[in-house]
C-alpha cells in the first residue's frame, strides 16, 4: 500500500511525496511491453495524445449552473476543454478563431447556450460547444469577462480587458489607458453593441470581471483595473464608483446573494490590495482584514467571490490569488440588520500534505477559484496556475481532489531517496513544448515552464521530478535529442532555470540511457556558470547529431556560435576534452539558429538557418581542416527551419523560413535543393495551403485572413520520398494545416491535407521514429504538448 507523507526538496521547496510501504521491486524491461500494448490500443487513431495532463496556465473553471459535474475548462493556448464527469476527464470543443481564453459563461437556464471570450473577439454556442459563432463586432477586442444576467437570460455583458497579459497589447493593438468598453447582447447573443461605460478616460480600462445584482434586476458592476463602474439601468447608463483615498483600483467584484452587499478587491499599490465591502445602496467601504482569525496581509488578490449559498445572517467569501503561492483564502462573515458584526478568515488550501498534488509538485497558487453552484454538491473548484482541483466540502473544511492528472505506479521515480508516482493526463494538454526526443520506451519532452518532461512507457505516463534539484530548478528545455556514446543512446538537453521562455543560461545535460528507466541519471555535460568542455552559456537553443555518426554532436551557443563535440564518449569519460568552435568569419553574426542539419550522405556539410541577428539560410563545409561558410539566401525568421535527408542516394535539402521576396511579406516559404540538380525549387507557399481546408477552416479563417501569417513555429519533417510542412500562426494561435507532399521520380510534388484529427497542430517540433510497426511522426506543440501518428506508406497515403 501506499501512503502520505511530506518533506523538503533542496532549498525553499516542500514537495507531497507518496511513499510506499512496503518493500517491492520495479521490472522497467515490462515497459516494453506497455509500449506495445500501449501503440496497439491507440492504433485506430490519427492522433494520440501523449501527456501529463493540463500544464501552460489554466485561464479559468467554470461549472455549468444547471447540470452537476458539466465544467469548461478555459486554456490559454488550445481552446476550450469541457467535462461531463465532474472533472475525471476532459475533451476538447469547437473550434474558436483565437484560441487564447480568458472568460466561459454558460447560460443559466439553457446549458446548451454558452458564450467564450478571447484575446479576440466574443464567441458563442447554441449546441454547448461542439460548435461556436464568432461575432465579427468584437474583432480585434480582447475579451477578459463575460456574464449572463441571472435575471434576464437574453442579456449577457462581455468585458474589454487582458487580465494580466499586458504584455500581449501591442499585439492586438490596445492600449491600456483609455475608456473601458464592453460588448453586450440583449437578445441572447443573436445581436451585439459596443459601449464605453466611461465618458472620460481611465488610467487603466482592463475589465476584470462583471456582476449582476441578483435581487435588484436592474443593477450591474464592473470592475477595471481603474476602478469600479454601476449601472442602476440595465446598462443604459454608468457611472463610477468612488473608492476610499489611499486605493488606486479594483481587481474583481460580487454581490451578496440578498443584494445588499458588494464586495471587491480594492489596490493600495500595485497589484496589491485587500478586500472590502460596502452596500450596494449607498457607497460606504469598510476593509474586512482582520477579524477573530488570521490577518490578511495586502497581496495580489483578485476575483473575490461570495457563496450563493450565503444568508442575510452569514456569508461566506473566497479571494483568487493572481501569482502568490500562499493558497486559499475564505472568510466567514456575519451581519445583524446589514451591519457586519463579526467575521473570520481563514486558510483552507494551502502547502503539499493532504492530497494529491499531480506532477506538479508546486503549493498551491488559487489563480482562478469559485464555489460550486448552488444546484450542485457544495465545493470549490479551482486552478492552481496550470492545474485544476476540486474542493469537496469535508468535515468542517474542504477535501482537495486533483482534477488534471491520474497516479500511475507502472514505473516510480525515485527521487531524493523517496518513491513517486508517475502520471497520465486526464484529456487536457496545454503545455508548451520545444522539442520531443525517443529512444525506445523512452521519450522526453522538453517543456518551457515543466522542464525535463519525462516517460519511460513510451509516453503513457510522465514525471518532472529531475528538473528539481538542490542547487537549480531545471525549468526552461529548449532542445532535447539522442545521440549515442559507445553504442549506448544517450539523451542531450539544453536545460536550465527560467519561465516563460526566459531561459537564464545555456547548460548541456546528458543521461546515459543504460537502463531505459528511471534509474538513469541526468549529470552536466557543458556550458553552465564554469563553461565545461570549454563551451560557453549562451543558451543552447539547438543540439543536432550526425545521422552517419550519433558520437558527434553540433550545438548552437545564443550569441555564441557553432560548437562540435566530436567524440561524445570522449567528452563525457575525458575531464581534459574540449568542444570545439566551428563557427568564424561572417557566420558569427548569427545571434540564434532554430536547426542545425546535418548532409546524411557527407558528414563534412553542415547547413544551418540563421534567425536572429544576421539571418538566412548558411552552409558550413569542412575543407583541408578548416570549416568554411557560405550564406546561401536570406531571409530567415524566428523559426527558420532547415532539414536534410537522402533519398534514392542522393541528399535533399529543405528550408522553410521568410524569403527575400517582398511580395511574400512576413509569409514563410518551403524551397528544396536536391544534390546533383541547379538552385533552389519553391515548393510550398501560401497559396498552395489555400487550395487546401477551405471548409475545414471556416470557421475561423475568413475573420482572421487579414492578420493571420502563413509561418511555422517548428516540426518540418522529411523522409524517403516525404515532406511534411505546418502552418502556425503564433499571434493568433491558430494552425491553417499540416500537409504532405510525396516527391516523383520527376521531381514533381503532390501535396495532400494530412492535418488530421489532432485539434491544436501549432508545431514547435518533430522526430521521425522508426519502430517494428513502421515509422511514426512524433511532434511538440506551442501549447498542447505532445502528439504521435503513424506515418503513411505510399498505400496508407493514397486512400488518406
Amino acid at each position: 500500500m501506499y501512503g502520505l507523507n511530506s518533506e523538503k526538496l533542496g532549498p525553499g521547496i516542500n514537495i507531497f511525496l507518496f511513499e510506499k510501504q512496503s518493500d517491492m521491486n520495479f521490472n522497467y524491461k515490462g515497459s516494453m511491453l506497455l509500449l506495445m500494448l500501449f501503440f496497439f490500443g491507440t492504433a485506430q487513431a490519427q492522433w494520440t495524445s501523449i501527456n501529463p495532463g493540463a500544464g501552460g496556465q489554466v485561464q479559468d473553471v467554470v461549472c455549468d449552473p444547471n447540470q452537476r459535474g458539466v465544467l469548461y475548462l478555459a486554456s490559454d493556448m488550445e481552446g476550450v476543454y469541457k467535462s461531463t464527469d465532474n472533472g475525471e476527464s476532459w475533451s476538447m470543443t469547437g473550434h474558436l478563431v483565437h484560441n487564447r481564453v480568458y472568460a466561459v459563461a454558460v447560460t443559466p437556464t439553457n446549458s446548451e447556450q454558452i458564450y467564450v471570450g478571447t484575446l479576440n473577439g466574443v464567441h458563442s454556442s447554441s449546441d454547448g460547444g461542439i460548435h461556436y459563432q464568432y461575432h465579427d463586432i468584437s474583432f480585434g477586442k480582447s475579451i477578459s469577462a463575460i456574464t449572463v444576467n441571472p435575471s434576464n437570460p437574453k442579456q449577457v455583458i462581455a468585458g474589454v480587458g487582458w487580465r494580466d497579459d499586458y504584455n500581449f497589447l501591442k499585439f492586438i493593438k490596445q492600449k491600456k489607458s483609455g475608456r473601458p468598453e464592453v460588448v453586450f447582447s440583449n437578445d441572447g447573443g443573436e445581436h451585439w453593441e459596443t459601449m464605453f461605460i466611461a465618458d472620460q478616460d481611465i488610467t487603466d480600462r482592463n475589465v476584470l470581471n462583471i456582476s449582476f445584482n441578483p435581487v435588484n434586476k436592474s443593477e450591474i458592476f464592473v470592475s477595471t483595473y481603474g476602478g469600479i463602474f454601476t449601472s442602476k439601468d440595465a446598462g443604459k447608463s454608468w457611472e463610477q464608483i468612488e473608492l476610499p483615498s489611499h486605493c488606486i483600483g479594483s481587481r474583481g467584484v460580487s454581490i451578496s446573494p440578498d443584494g445588499q452587499r458588494l464586495y471587491a478587491v480594492l489596490t493600495h499599490e500595485g497589484i496589491n490590495g485587500l478586500p472590502y465591502v460596502s452596500p450596494t445602496a449607498k457607497t460606504d467601504w469598510q476593509v474586512i482584514q482582520s477579524g477573530n482569525g488570521i490577518e490578511l496581509t495586502a497581496m495580489d488578490y483578485w476575483y473575490p467571490e461570495v457563496d450563493e449559498r450565503s444568508s442575510a445572517q452569514q456569508e461566506r467569501l473566497i479571494l483568487s490569488l493572481q501569482k502568490s503561492r500562499k493558497g486559499a483564502f475564505e472568510a466567514t462573515l456575519k451581519y445583524d440588520q446589514q451591519k457586519l458584526k463579526d467575521y473570520q478568515w481563514d486558510l483552507v488550501w494551502s502547502g503539499l500534505k493532504g492530497y494529491d498534488t499531480g506532477w506538479d509538485f508546486a503549493d498551491p497558487n488559487p489563480r482562478f477559484i469559485h464555489y460550486t453552484p448552488k444546484s450542485w454538491p457544495r465545493a470549490i473548484w479551482s486552478t492552481s496556475n496550470q492545474t485544476i482541483f476540486e474542493g469537496a466540502d469535508w468535515n468542517g473544511g474542504y477535501q482537495w481532489n486533483n482534477k488534471y492528472c491520474k497516479v500511475s505506479w507502472e514505473t516510480p521515480v525515485t527521487h531524493y531517496g523517496r518513491l513517486f508516482p508517475t502520471y497520465q493526463g486526464r484529456g487536457t494538454e496545454s503545455t508548451y513544448t520545444y522539442d520531443i526526443a525517443v529512444d525506445e520506451n523512452y521519450v522526453i519532452q522538453g517543456q518551457a515552464d515543466n522542464g525535463l518532461m519525462e516517460s519511460w512507457d513510451g509516453g503513457k505516463s510522465w514525471s518532472n521530478m529531475a528538473h528539481r534539484t538542490d542547487s537549480i530548478n531545471y525549468s526552461d528545455v529548449q532542445s532535447v535529442t539522442i545521440a549515442h556514446a559507445n553504442g549506448t543512446p544517450v539523451v542531450l538537453a539544453q536545460a536550465t532555470s527560467g519561465y516563460g521562455g526566459h531561459a537564464k543560461d545555456g547548460r548541456l545535460l546528458y543521461k546515459v540511457l543504460q537502463h531505459h528507466s528511471p534509474e538513469d541519471e541526468w549529470k552536466l555535460l557543458a556550458g553552465g556558470p564554469n563553461h565545461e568542455l570549454g563551451m560557453p552559456d549562451g543558451i543552447f537553443r539547438e543540439i543536432a547529431v550526425d545521422p552517419t555518426d550519433k558520437e558527434r554532436v553540433f550545438v548552437f551557443s545564443y550569441g555564441h556560435g557553432i560548437y562540435l563535440i566530436d567524440n561524445l564518449s570522449e567528452a563525457i569519460n575525458n575531464p581534459d576534452y574540449k568542444a570545439q568552435k566551428i563557427s568564424s568569419g561572417v557566420v558569427d553574426k548569427v545571434v540564434a539558429t532554430k536547426r542545425i542539419a546535418v548532409d546524411p550522405n557527407n558528414p563534412k556539410v553542415i547547413y544551418f538557418t540563421g534567425t536572429r541577428g544576421y539571418e538566412g539560410l548558411f552552409k558550413g563545409e569542412l575543407k583541408k581542416g578548416k570549416w568554411r561558410w557560405n550564406r546561401l539566401f536570406d531571409g530567415g525568421g524566428w523559426d527558420a527551419e532547415v532539414v536534410a535527408w537522402s533519398h534514392q542516394g542522393k541528399t535533399h535539402v529543405l528550408y522553410g523560413g521568410r524569403s527575400a521576396d517582398k511580395k511574400d511579406g512576413d509569409d514563410y516559404v518551403f524551397k528544396l535543393m536536391v544534390e546533383g540538380q541547379k538552385g533552389w525549387k519553391r515548393i510550398f507557399d501560401k497559396s498552395a495551403a489555400l487550395a487546401f481546408r477551405k471548409e475545414e477552416n471556416k470557421h475561423w479563417y475568413p475573420y482572421s485572413e487579414k492578420v493571420f501569417l502563413f509561418e511555422t513555429k517548428g516540426g518540418l519533417a522529411a523522409y524517403d520520398d516525404k515532406i511534411i510542412i505546418n502552418i502556425y500562426n503564433h499571434r493568433q494561435q491558430n494552425s491553417y494545416g499540416i500537409f504532405i507532399g510525396t516527391l516523383s521520380d520527376q521531381g514533381e510534388i503532390a501535396w495532400q491535407d494530412f492535418t488530421g484529427d489532432i485539434h491544436y497542430p501549432g508545431l514547435t517540433g518533430s522526430k521521425i521514429v522508426d519502430r517494428p510497426a513502421g515509422k511514426y511522426w512524433y511532434v511538440s506543440t506551442a501549447g498542447a504538448g505532445a502528439w504521435f501518428r503513424k506515418l503513411p506508406t505510399d498505400t496508407m497515403l493514397s486512400s488518406h
